[in-house]
């Protein structure tokens, strides 16, 4: 029998339809029920590609008796994390601060007022390994409730204030010496001999790489560089990369990037792509420009709608098991290639034995000839292999905020590498969110099921603004900027703490509204606002939306002093807001006349600079939103201005002369 998530459009909710749980979904219903029964709440949260997840469902929410339980004393709530990231925000930190850690599925119980008193993780369905089951689990936490109801009252008002961030009030400036400590906090995390930050399991982390990259621009440190470089390298020649199909999977269960969680993310390998076109740019190494490309061509086969829009993930497992689709066994290798097997396997590391459940993870033991990718050959004959097999499933939910970074890596390295198929997806895919994750000028969370929902939340206008703006700078199309800046604004309105300064995380003002400043696997709506308000001032002009961004910044800047490193992307913003932009504003009589400069541009690396380029045809739509035209009209040949604070280098009228400028500091 179907419960009530069959109604729902998210395909994690839709995966839970027929369990004997007496599921609701997070909303009015579930609470009214909790507060009229006098129950109290397990709330289960996590996404449709988590193997525990689907763990936990097969052995415990399957299971009739258990079901039975749950259904007795508990209103069970299911969230998908990817749909509701603020309620997956609030009650991650408070499980963290219960227990000192997270992860999911995430297993939490509520008081009916939504106040969480205990939690953990995934949990099986016997003991084991020193975890309880789930059923002592649900007995505990059914007894607490049950007969020790007026102690939890002062429990969770101390989780309540754990989670009070922000609480110590602003900072008075600017702390610039943050970039100093962050960088030597990510530097002496670095494995030396595998790269990557910290031991087992290892995540990609690119926003990490992302600020190095940075700072060893604006430094010049061979040590940042270097960091950014051994991590981007190892995880190229890695059993993390996949080798056939392109992208990257989530993180590597090991130290040496050898054995991955076969989940693939659009989020990570979003930005992962621009983060190798920006190491390429910063670096010239054409294997960067190949591990981009194989990314984003991944995305554009297999994760896009019909209609523009990116999908969120595929899943580790099949039928068969977890990473078998992309693992292979000699045989498979010599069906596939036939004569080529023999050279293939010795260069992939596919042996009799295999390295994973007796089958081989493809990896690369960089050496001789290896230039980042596959022979395009060997890959297209494995790949169209590959395809015969019980395919991982696809999480065809259209998220707005991943959508953002992945217009943004589209955009970057459709500029960089020349790409006009990528410029012209990240183009479909901006068209797509603003016709149908829009409503009444502002932006809806996610698309299923053929239908737009949800309120977006900070991270939808963040990232989606980012993308926006990487789009304008790689096309110049006016369009772009004007619904960046609309909807910058409109992100302001939304969410700020008009205040105190900072931005919450949603607009409702329910009790798991919140602010998050720390930098995970994706940018914290904070951080990428900053860099998007301040972008936005430095292409207009206009110094309002810099105060906005400065604001943000001391209200967290206490809590990015304790732990630099964990906020990559907000040392990103530091750094812009105590630095500020180059501008680089190129004008010409027509597109072809200004193409050498702004080819120029595309092609290096310059993470402290914003660009503006126009024509005869479009300067007067830009005059009217862009101060940085005032006085530069179009002429008859091509012309660059470079400024910063407030003064200009000498006009230039070659491509020599404007990288030269550039590279003065």
């Amino acid at each position: 029998m179907e419960n009530r998530l069959a109604r729902e459009k998210s395909p994690y909710l839709l995966q839970h339809a027929n369990n004997p749980v007496d599921w609701y979904p997070w909303g009015d219903e579930a609470f009214r029920k909790a507060k009229n029964d006098g129950k109290p709440v397990f709330l289960s949260i996590g996404y449709s590609t988590c193997h525990w997840c689907h763990v936990m469902q097969r052995e415990s929410f399957e299971d009739e008796g258990t079901a039975a339980f749950m259904n007795r004393n508990f209103i069970a709530i299911k969230v998908d994390r990817e749909e509701r990231p603020e309620v997956d925000a609030f009650y991650m930190k408070a499980v963290q601060a219960m227990t000192g850690g997270g992860g999911w599925p995430l297993s939490v119980f509520l008081t009916p007022d939504l106040r969480p008193y205990y939690g953990g993780t995934y949990f099986p369905p016997k003991p084991r390994d020193g975890m309880p089951s789930f059923m002592q689990v649900l007995e505990f936490a059914s007894k607490v409730w049950k007969e020790r109801r007026d102690e939890l009252s002062e429990s969770t008002e101390r989780v309540m204030q754990a989670l009070n961030v922000g609480a110590e009030g602003p900072a008075a400036v600017v702390d610039r010496s943050l970039l100093d400590e962050g960088f030597r906090e990510m530097a002496s995390s670095l494995d030396a001999a595998h790269g990557g930050f910290g031991g087992a399991p290892k995540f990609p982390v690119p926003l990490t790489s992302s600020f190095l990259l940075r700072y060893s621009h604006r430094t010049g440190s061979e040590l940042a560089l270097r960091c950014v470089t051994k991590t981007l390298d190892e995880m190229m020649s890695g059993g993390i990369r996949d080798h056939v199909g392109g992208g990257f999977h989530r993180y590597s269960t090991d130290r040496v990037w050898l054995v991955p969680h076969f989940e693939k993310m659009l989020y990570d390998n979003a930005q992962l792509a621009k983060l190798y076109t920006e190491a390429h740019q910063a670096t010239g190494n054409p294997a960067y420009a190949v591990a981009a490309t194989e990314t984003l061509d991944w995305i554009l086969q297999e994760m896009t709608d019909a209609n523009g829009g990116f999908y969120s993930a595929q899943d580790a497992d099949t039928t068969e098991g977890e990473g078998v689709y992309y693992t292979w066994t000699p045989a498979e290798a010599e069906d596939a290639l036939g004569g080529d097997a023999e050279e293939f396997c010795k260069a992939y590391g596919v042996t009799q034995n295999g390295n994973f459940d007796g089958r081989s993870i493809l990896h690369r033991e960089r050496g001789t000839g290896w230039a980042g990718g596959m022979d395009g050959g060997w890959r297209g004959r494995l790949y169209a292999a590959r395809l015969s097999r019980p395919r991982p499933a696809t999480d065809t939910k259209v998220l707005t905020s991943w959508n953002g970074l992945c217009i943004s890596g589209l955009a970057t390295a459709g500029a960089a590498l020349d790409r006009q198929d990528y410029l012209e997806a990240a183009r479909r895919a901006s068209r797509f969110v603003l016709r149908k994750c829009s409503k009444e000028g502002g932006l809806l969370r996610r698309f299923a099921g053929g239908e737009a929902a949800l309120d977006g939340t900070l991270e939808d206008y963040a990232f989606f603004v980012q993308g926006l703006l990487d789009l304008f700078e790689a096309t110049f199309e006016p369009a772009w900027l004007r619904e960046a800046m609309r909807l910058a604004e409109e992100m302001v309105e939304r969410f700020e703490d008009k205040e105190r300064g900072g931005l919450y995380l949603t607009e409702d003002a329910g009790p798991w509204r919140m602010m998050e400043a720390y930098d995970g696997p994706t940018p914290s709506g904070n951080s990428a606002a900053v860099m998007d308000l301040l972008r936005v001032g430095a292409l207009t002009g206009r110094e309002a939306q810099r105060s906005v961004a400065e604001r943000v910044v001391l209200r967290f800047t206490p809590e990015i002093g304790r732990s630099p490193s964990s906020h990559a992307n907000m040392l990103a913003g530091v750094d812009m807001l105590t630095r500020g932009y180059r501008e680089v504003v190129i004008v010409g009589s027509t597109r072809a006349a200004t193409a050498k400069m702004r080819r120029a541009m595309a092609t290096v690396y310059r993470p402290d600079s914003v660009v503006l380029a126009a024509t005869k045809e479009s300067y007067d739509e830009l005059l009217s939103v862009s101060e940085l035209l005032a006085g530069r009209k179009p002429g008859a040949e091509p012309r660059a201005y470079v400024c910063r604070d407030f003064a200009c280098k000498l006009p230039s009228d070659s491509v020599e002369v404007l990288l030269n400028q550039l590279k003065e500091k």
